[in-house]
């Protein structure tokens, strides 16, 4: 046995309040507020506590930033307060001075209790960040679930260790994804208004799962005084704010925007480094290019592979194994063109960021940021892409495409077999002319522009003109 790793956690055990406290706490003693995924998460832990449910093992999966660390933190300080046996270990840490992987963890910490797992009469809370870097995780974390009943175990780790999962962790764990902040987890941690109970699904059910687009107009409507009534506590200079930064937890706790986009260059860079090599094989040189590449997508987000490849001057399969990492990894969302196969095989797909805080941090740094109010309909349009990613995609409950053809829509979202809605988005005022082409060209049941407009229903066209005031409290 390792008596260094031994020794090592003894005083990462010793020392587990005061780590709790650097995660939980701001600089200034400020209490970190808790996301919307915290209250799941204590739930899951109580009816385990409680032995009121099966559920021993939760994973939460989410690019590097959105607050995952912070999440485990504020859960393992409530239950420590209870007086329950917490571990709360950085994987990655460890790999990095002793090279070992969650099984000599685990080992180390038998020895440290003086008992197995298997013995232990308490319930322990084992909450392990960043397990992606043990390349064994996933069998490992199987191991210890079978050995004992009495371990409740909680992961966190890139986007991709969802893919990296064999199937045998997936029948044993809960996956609770973790995405950027959307709009009502913004004001609440920033400003403490609370969403409207309730409204989040109302508005939700209504857009997307009416039959008709008359009836998505009837229950918006219905839904105007609660939507009013939320919005008359809110200063709008947020939403720019929101789109700018505020989709990223930490950013909220910075003194200012060049700190919040230094940090946001370093997170780039850690996934660039960190995470990329775990996921793909490439060379330095490749992954040196890789901020330039994201740039250009920051530019221009539908561009062809090859003419990336001619860009850059990388062979153009290494170019799309770069975009399959940056999706697997979340930090783009993947939009391909709708059509056959025959028809798209030469169109390009179109990528947008997970978070459009990634976008205006270019923007930030070479100076174009002041274009905000040129560049504010791209940064909404990431935003609704990764809305509907992280409403559809990540529940298997849809696709979503775009019409590449000149004049096309932003968004096709298919539901189920059938169903399909066609998106426009912008901050200006929009006319109809690319919804109505693409409903045209696919048949789709009605379209949806987001807009700064008043809530209408076009009979003619059956468009439903969506305020901004409804897509932000989504």
């Amino acid at each position: 046995m390792n008596q260094d790793l031994i020794q090592y956690l003894q005083k990462q055990v010793a020392s587990t309040d005061d780590r709790l406290k650097h995660f939980t706490y701001g600089p200034n003693g400020e209490k970190y507020p808790n996301r919307f995924l915290y209250v799941k998460l204590r739930e899951y832990i109580s009816d385990f506590v409680e032995k009121k449910s099966t559920n021993r093992m939760v994973i939460i999966p989410g690019f590097r930033g959105v607050g995952k660390t912070t999440l485990m933190a504020q859960i393992c300080s409530e239950f420590r307060k209870k007086d329950f046996q917490v571990l709360f270990l950085s994987v990655e840490d460890l790999r990095n001075y002793f090279d070992v992987g969650i099984n000599e963890i685990i080992a180390a910490y038998e020895k440290i209790i003086g008992e197995d797992l298997e013995s232990v009469k308490k319930p322990i809370l084992i909450f392990f960040d960043e397990v992606q870097t043990d390349p064994k995780w996933a069998t490992t974390l199987k191991s210890i679930f079978e050995r004992t009943n009495n371990v409740f175990l909680c992961a966190t780790g890139s986007a991709a260790i969802i893919l990296q999962s064999t199937p045998n962790i997936a029948r044993r764990a809960v996956f609770e994804p973790m995405t950027p902040m959307c709009f009502g987890e913004f004001q609440m941690i920033k400003n403490k208004i609370y969403p409207t109970p309730g409204l989040k699904s109302k508005i939700r059910q209504a857009i997307y799962f009416s039959e008709t687009a008359q009836e998505a107009y009837g229950k918006l409507s219905s839904l105007g005084s609660e939507v009013n009534s939320y919005w008359s506590k809110i200063d709008r200079h947020d939403i720019k704010k929101y789109l700018s930064y505020g989709t990223f937890p930490f950013a909220l706790t910075m003194p200012d925007e060049i700190s919040i986009y230094n940090s946001i260059s370093l997170l780039l860079e850690k996934i660039i480094k960190q995470d990329m090599p775990t996921l793909g094989s490439f060379d330095q040189d490749t992954l040196g290019a890789v901020k330039r590449i994201l740039f250009a997508i920051a530019e221009n987000d539908v561009t062809s592979l090859s003419n990336l490849a001619d860009k850059f001057n990388i062979n153009r399969l290494t170019i799309a194994n770069i975009f399959d990492v940056l999706e697997k990894a979340e930090l783009l969302v993947k939009i391909p063109p709708h059509g056959s196969n025959m028809t798209i095989a030469n169109k390009p797909n179109k990528y947008l960021f997970m978070s459009p805080a990634i976008r205006m941090s270019f923007f930030y740094f070479t100076g174009n940021e002041n274009t905000y109010l040129t560049r504010q309909g791209k940064l909404l349009e990431d935003s609704i892409g990764a809305h509907l990613y992280r409403e559809f995609i990540l529940r298997s409950d849809g696709l979503i495409r775009y019409d590449s053809a000149q004049g096309g829509a932003d968004f096709i979202l298919q539901i189920g077999n059938s169903k399909k809605i066609v998106i426009e988005v912008s901050l200006g005022s929009k006319d109809k002319k690319q919804v109505i082409n693409t409903m045209q060209k696919i048949k789709s049941n009605y379209g949806i522009i987001f807009s700064n407009t008043e809530l209408k229903f076009d009979v003619e066209t059956n468009i439903v003109f969506v305020p901004l005031d409804y897509y932000f409290l989504m």
